[in-house]
């Protein structure tokens, strides 16, 4: 009997050595690799996008959680030229578009917020600052309208199966008609 447990042990160890042998670290280089993830995962992949690193881009240009970018009148025609930070900074808000579709930045702007101001700055070669990024109400009017659409549906159920009709199985049943 003693023989058979240590047979068990040493059978149980190789296992657990095969199976630590092909373990490796979650850390990928392109958030992109797997797109349906669990909201944690989204919001670190979202995370890994901006963590991106490009030559053509200083620090102060670059996407971060804050959805700062601050661009002058002066610098907005090297920022926007081919080649040059634009085409990374698009980059990198289409990669979160792709991992987490309702990603908000900390100034409750959007992607696609971000990504129309810098375009109408770049079309307009006139200079932008998204600090102060001002909503437009939408998500609010999304807050006002499911708990508008969650009653009405609360009171016509509970209108519905409450009336006691008289083509429900059980109101026969129960004597009303």
């Amino acid at each position: 009997m003693e023989n058979y447990r240590v047979r068990f042990l040493w059978f149980c160890l190789g296992i657990l050595l095969l199976l630590l042998n092909c373990v490796q670290a979650n850390n990928w280089p392109q958030p992109l690799k797997n797109v349906n993830l669990s909201p944690f995962w989204q919001w670190r992949s979202a995370y890994e996008c901006m963590s991106n690193e490009s030559a053509r881009c200083s620090a102060n240009y670059k996407i971060k959680l804050s959805g700062a970018v601050v661009v002058s009148q002066s610098e907005v025609v090297e920022y926007c030229k081919q080649g040059g930070c634009v085409e990374h900074v698009y980059y990198v808000l289409k990669c979160i578009h792709y991992v987490k579709r309702d990603f908000w930045f900390a100034n409750k702007a959007t992607v696609l917020d971000l990504n129309r101001t810098i375009s109408q700055a770049c079309a307009t070669e006139s200079g932008f600052n998204t600090t102060i990024f001002t909503s437009s109400g939408m998500k609010t009017l999304q807050k006002v309208y499911m708990s508008l659409l969650s009653s009405l549906l609360a009171l016509a159920f509970i209108a519905i199966f409450n009336m006691g009709y008289p083509f429900f199985p059980g109101s026969i049943i129960l004597g009303r008609m």
